[in-house]
């Protein structure tokens, strides 16, 4: 039995990695085809292209990319025609992945869409494109459901997949013992000093515009008297060594630990961390946190413009009023940090507070098991298409695309993927 699968990010790509080990377990002979990185291609994917072939971020940034785009997204439906997949499984990235569901139900493969777009913070005329082409949506939260219910998509919220992900003991005394191994070298001994966890994201991108501002808000901070041990947990897909190179040329110590972001969340006292899903999981671990976020002007621009929501964390989205101090764009300065940031660590009794909202927000996200629950539904997805061993017969792929389906016809008329 053959499934196709495309992330387009390294969440994605995560979500996929995790999806398909457990599709494995119920689908020993399942064959995965698609676009992943890392975590699918440990799970046995079979590459049609490589993850940093979809990796483009920004609203303006993507436009110089669109030719290259729609080529890809030519081979996909390609790749679909040849191979003739028992259904097609789209993780996010829904700006690209919408599009090739489209293709997939033209050809009659049935399409499963994990992590609902955003369409309640812009762009809910999604909504009918999902409708069109998504047979399940799985949703990552639970107010979405009923959000695409209403609009006639089977949608189903089976909790949120980082529910229950922590570091196990032994990988916090580890850390722990490397953060006073370090303290030791560096600075004499930490002297019990609170443990403040430094996000400024996981792509490149966004560490070259908010890891400078952080790095002058941190030496803002330590001159008003505030001490502390700042850790940096680096991204797997991020390379050491221009980062510590940008920390050890700032006026503050700070750790850079690879790989060390779950661990931390066990010993971190307060945060300061770049919007993006590292918000939801330090909301989840309780830490009483300060969000902040930089992308290109015209990008942010768009964003307020278009955007239904007031706020950028999801974690007030979800709460529905602000429960962490966002400062964003022109407002992410080292100053504002540094002013916020001391607000907050300062005043243990708006800590307690912000603590118990936080808990209280995630506490609506679930049980543990959402992967093993979204496998459930896809494993009998696939089955109910296809029987085990039993392929249909390829159909044939064209040898280039309809006058005014191309990359360049679509480019032109300015359709993003």
């Amino acid at each position: 039995m053959k499934l196709m699968v495309t992330a387009g990010e390294l969440s994605g790509d995560s979500h996929g990695g995790a999806l398909l080990a457990a599709l494995r377990l119920r689908l020993p002979a399942l064959e995965a085809i698609g676009i992943g990185g890392p975590r699918m291609l440990a799970e046995g994917l079979r590459p049609l292209f490589p993850l940093e072939a979809l990796q483009v971020h920004g609203l303006v940034e993507v436009v110089r990319h669109l030719p290259r785009l729609y080529r890809l997204l030519w081979s996909l439906e390609q790749a679909l025609r040849r191979e003739r997949p028992a259904a097609l499984l789209t993780i996010d990235y829904p700006g690209f992945n919408l599009k090739l569901a489209g293709v997939a139900r033209r050809l009659g493969i049935p399409v499963v869409h994990y992590s609902a777009p955003q369409v309640w913070a812009w762009r809910r005329g999604r909504i009918r494109a999902i409708a069109r082409s998504v047979d399940t949506l799985i949703t990552l939260f639970p107010f979405e459901q009923a959000l695409f219910r209403a609009a006639g998509v089977d949608a189903r919220f089976l909790g949120h997949p980082l529910v229950g992900q922590a570091a196990t003991d032994e990988e916090a005394a580890a850390l722990r013992a490397r953060i006073g191994a370090q303290l030791d070298a560096q600075l004499g001994g930490d002297a019990g000093l609170p443990i403040v966890a430094v996000m400024p994201g996981s792509r490149p991108s966004e560490i070259a515009r908010n890891l400078p501002p952080l790095l002058a808000a941190l030496a803002r901070i330590e001159r008003a008297g505030y001490r502390a041990c700042y850790v940096l947990p680096l991204a797997p897909n991020l390379d050491r060594g221009p980062v510590a190179a940008r920390v050890a040329a700032g006026a503050v110590a700070v750790l850079v630990e690879p790989g060390a972001f779950l661990p931390l969340l066990r010993l971190a006292s307060l945060a300061l961390v770049a919007s993006g899903t590292a918000t939801l999981q330090v909301a989840m671990a309780g830490i009483p946190f300060v969000t902040v976020y930089r992308v290109a002007g015209l990008s942010f621009w768009l964003a307020r413009r278009f955007a239904y929501v007031r706020h950028i964390s999801i974690v007030n989205i979800l709460a529905g009023r602000e429960v962490v101090p966002e400062l964003l764009q022109h407002d992410f300065t080292p100053e504002r940090v540094c002013r916020t940031f001391l607000a907050l660590a300062r005043e243990p009794a708006r800590q307690a507070a912000m603590r118990a909202d936080l808990l209280a927000v995630t506490a609506t996200l679930g049980a543990p098991g959402a992967y093993e629950r979204a496998a459930d539904l896809i494993a009998g997805k696939l089955s109910a298409a296809r029987e085990p061993g039993r392929q249909a017969a390829p159909a044939p792929a064209p040898a280039a695309p309809p006058p005014g389906r191309g990359p360049d016809a679509a480019a032109a008329r300015g359709r993003t993927p």
